[in-house]
């Protein structure tokens, strides 16, 4: 749709005479961008075009301005579309505003009729009107701040009508020539006083030069001190032929446009913001293309062109999402001229959210290699939950302590205080998710003191040549803290050798345990150390001396499971403890068989376990038969030997489901026929597919021994399909031969029929008289018909005999083999004249038949 096209002043310092100085002094704005010239002294000014079909030069009728209805109807309309109910009556043009005080008291805007002296003076014709424009601008804000679950009201200088409130209209008049400039006519309704910093002058100028144009200051401090927020006097001009635009036409309120200016909206550093003070992010009242050095994207409905700010992210909302750029810069919603302003105090509703958003806490600085608080704290609108919760750091070396709560703590390497990100992505129940960041700085200073310490003490056992982890641990001295990313520099040394050898240096882990694998034979004396950096002092030298023997051991063992079908998963945990000496010793790493001993004292291997970090091993067997599990290691120089039980076990066989059909029940002989099924294993009636298994399909004549005929194998779901060249009559059925574990099964699909053809066959020679030693080729077709369809009989072997003329008998002389198509050919060599006969002769599955004799002269 086409756009109102609007003027508007950016950082306005105001021109006035002596004895009405302004205090304090306007501040100067930003430069002005490409999109804006020096206007007013240290303020810029756009220049824009007028609205489609409009010319702001051509004088408008006082008839035609009279039914214009302004924003009132058209904001409640648009409200409606977007889902915020309001009583009908709040379509009704009226010219209503909200009392409050005594309608002068306060931060206000004051509306004004400004005509140049010498004009014709319209006032009082038009005053009804000026009225119902300033309540359709009140409804625009308040429809917009309802869309955040908000209140808003424009706190208009009032005067009562009735029981009611309307906004009171001065009626001014300015020297001629006031109305040539925006600057001029500033100047002139200041020299009549109207220089109040708590007051928006919004102002019906009864000219023909421009369309829209209001002063801003482009600055987007947050808070209440903000200049557009009462610290200056701010002033809004609309010229006639603009006046009461918002109803009837896709066109919006240029009064409530030119208001939204002066409350301070839009700044160039908002997202969507241009650098000509208005946005790019259609459909929105405040949104143009202004030249402002950005193309317009449609992203709201068209019925957000009534109202303020496309997805409320830019310059107006009663509840920005929290830690957003409107959250934490100039919000126009928080102006203290609008009832409900000053940050959601006096009288109005703070809202509530409408989108998922979210803040973030991270406990800044952060010391390298401890733990820093972070959390994330979502707004959610009603009846929303939250889903997920997501953490990462834009550092590898980070981790979190509960990665998917709300509440976490972050740790990173000690070995670096380069700044990162962690981010946190929240997901409501709708989806929606919302990701926010914040910086993990760290802090350096003074090097911080640590301890570092064998958690097993000065002495150990181990199990001799067995690996077993070396375990140190740092933490930080001050706060007892473990230390994560510090190295460890470990060394070994025994009796025989003149000074230790490096061992190795791993960093310590969040929980600031450095591990090494080692193995020993012989006593071996462990020190561990760490070195001085930017951030942690020289950790001073710990000791363990490990001490091998050959461990005792212990073994523990269950099952999950008691009774079983043939080849179902059985889990066998358990758990290796040895000890060395009088210390536990590690039992990692270690094989153990899983066995199965049968009640006849058969046994069976069933795979084999291997203990993880603590001793504890968990494996999955199947077993086949029925008897005891257990489990055994096996005695090394490392290791005594230990068996432990984990169970009776009770396998049964289950049973074999199988199914079939066939398509077609009576063909021709030879005519294929699909059957299809599905073979399944039942468990004690947990039914699942078997796949990869051969099914064969069989015919079993009457009174005959069963015919193979086909055969399939089954897919994933256990299915099968056979196409089956029928050429055998009786009963068909689908057969599985069994395997181990899973029986034979047969179901008889049902009675099918290989029929007997009709045949028919035609013949000709390609002469009927040859010489003596000449050649004749006989040619035709074959056709056979079964159940009323008649084709082509290919591949039939077709038998030629040949009577000599005053002959009683005939004499098999050659054999023909029709075509896929039926057709046939031979070429012979009469000896003597006669006939030949073409027939179709005890062919099986095939009728009896001849074609008519084909005599042939020989001479």
């Amino acid at each position: 749709m086409r756009r109102v096209l609007l003027s508007f002043l950016l950082g306005i310092a105001l021109v006035v005479p002596a004895a009405l100085s302004l205090s304090p002094a306007a501040p100067q704005p930003a430069r002005c961008g490409d999109a804006l010239a020096w206007s007013l002294p240290g303020a810029c000014q756009h220049a824009d075009d007028p609205p489609p079909g409009v010319d702001p030069t051509v004088p408008v009728s006082t008839a035609e301005l009279r039914t214009r209805d302004g924003g009132t109807a058209g904001a409640y309309d648009a409200a409606e579309d977007l889902g915020v109910p309001a009583s009908a009556q709040a379509a009704a043009a009226s010219p209503a505003v909200t009392c409050e005080g005594d309608g002068t008291t306060g931060y206000r805007t004051q509306a004004m009729y400004v005509v140049e002296a010498g004009k014709t003076n319209r006032y009082a014709a038009l005053l009804p009107s000026f009225r119902l424009w300033a309540a359709g601008v009140d409804d625009v804000v308040n429809r917009s701040a309802a869309l955040t679950g908000g209140v808003r009201r424009v706190r208009y200088v009032t005067e009562p009508d009735g029981a009611a409130c309307v906004a009171k209209v001065l009626n001014v008049t300015v020297p001629a020539g006031s109305m040539a400039s925006f600057n001029a006519t500033v100047s002139a309704v200041q020299a009549l006083g109207y220089t109040d910093p708590a007051r928006k002058y919004l102002m019906w100028t009864d000219a023909t030069v421009l369309c829209g144009i209001a002063s801003m200051y482009p600055d987007a401090t947050d808070g209440q001190g903000n200049p557009n927020n009462g610290r200056y006097a701010q002033y809004a001009r609309i010229d006639s032929g603009c006046w009461g635009f918002g109803d009837g036409a896709t066109q919006h309120s240029v009064e409530a446009h030119e208001l939204l200016h002066t409350f301070g909206g839009v700044m160039s550093t908002a997202p969507h913001g241009t650098r000509a003070g208005h946005c790019w992010d259609e459909s929105d009242t405040m949104c143009y293309a202004d030249g402002g050095g950005f193309a317009m994207k449609q992203v709201c409905p068209a019925e957000r062109e009534y109202l303020y700010d496309c997805n409320n992210d830019d310059y107006f909302s009663t509840y920005p999402d929290p830690g957003s750029w409107l959250d934490t810069h100039w919000n126009a919603a928080d102006s203290r001229f609008l009832i409900g302003g000053g940050d959601g105090s006096g009288g109005g509703a703070p809202g509530t959210p409408t989108v998922l958003g979210a803040t973030i806490a991270v406990n800044n600085p952060a010391v390298p290699g401890l733990a820093t608080q972070a959390s994330i704290a979502p707004t959610l609108p009603t009846g929303r939950t939250v889903t997920s919760v997501t953490w990462k750091s834009a550092r590898a070396d980070c981790v979190f302590s509960t990665p998917t709560e709300l509440q976490t703590s972050v740790t990173c390497n000690a070995s670096t205080a380069t700044p990162t990100t962690v981010t946190a992505t929240v997901v409501d129940s709708t989806g929606a998710s919302k990701a926010v960041t914040s910086p993990l700085t760290f802090a350096t200073g003074t090097a911080r003191p640590v301890t570092v310490a064998f958690p097993a003490g000065t002495s150990t056992g181990v199990c001799t040549g067995a690996a077993f982890p070396l375990t140190a641990r740092v933490v930080d001295t001050a706060s007892g803290q473990p230390v994560k990313g510090l190295a460890v520099a470990l060394t070994k040394q025994t009796a025989a050798m003149t000074a230790p050898a490096t061992a190795g240096s791993p960093l310590t882990t969040v929980e600031g345990t450095a591990i090494l694998s080692q193995t020993a034979t012989v006593a071996t004396t462990y020190r561990a150390k760490t070195a001085a950096g930017t951030v942690y002092a020289a950790g001073g030298t710990a000791q363990l001396v490990a001490t091998p023997a050959r461990c005792t051991t212990a073994l523990t063992a269950s099952a999950d499971d008691a009774a079983i079908y043939y080849g179902d998963p059985v889990t066998v945990t358990g758990r290796l403890t040895a000890t060395a000496g009088s210390s536990e010793a590690s039992a990692a790493g270690v094989a153990l068989a899983v066995r199965l001993t049968t009640g006849a004292g058969k046994v069976l291997p069933l795979g084999t376990a291997k203990t993880g970090a603590d001793g504890r091993f968990s494996v999955v067997v199947k077993p086949t038969e029925s008897g005891t599990i257990s489990v055994a290691l096996t005695a090394t120089t490392a290791y005594d030997g230990a068996t432990a039980t984990a169970g009776t076990i009770a396998v049964s066989t289950p049973a074999t489901l199988i199914s079939g059909v066939v398509d077609k029940s009576d063909v021709g002989y030879g005519q294929s026929v699909s059957v299809t099924g599905r073979l399944q294993r039942d468990a004690g009636g947990t039914v699942t597919s078997l796949a990869g298994k051969p099914v064969t399909v069989y015919v079993t004549p009457s009174g005959g021994a069963a015919v193979r005929v086909g055969a399939g194998t089954t897919n994933a779901e256990g299915r099968f399909t056979a196409a089956v060249p029928l050429k055998v009559s009786g009963v068909l059925s689908v057969t599985f031969a069994g395997v181990a574990g899973q029986p034979a099964a047969t179901a008889t699909v049902g009675s099918v029929t290989a029929g007997t053809w009709t045949t028919a066959v035609t013949a000709t020679a390609s002469a009927s008289t040859v010489a003596p030693g000449g050649a004749v080729t006989l040619s035709g077709s074959a056709t056979r018909t079964y159940g009323g369809s008649t084709g082509p009989a290919p591949t039939l072997r077709l038998t030629v005999r040949f009577k000599a003329t005053g002959s009683s008998t005939s004499t098999v002389v050659a054999a023909a083999t029709t075509s896929a198509t039926g057709a046939w050919t031979l070429r012979v060599l009469p000896k003597a004249s006669g006939t030949w006969t073409v027939s179709v002769s005890e062919v099986v599955g095939y009728a009896n038949t001849e074609a008519t004799p084909l005599t042939i002269n020989v001479g």
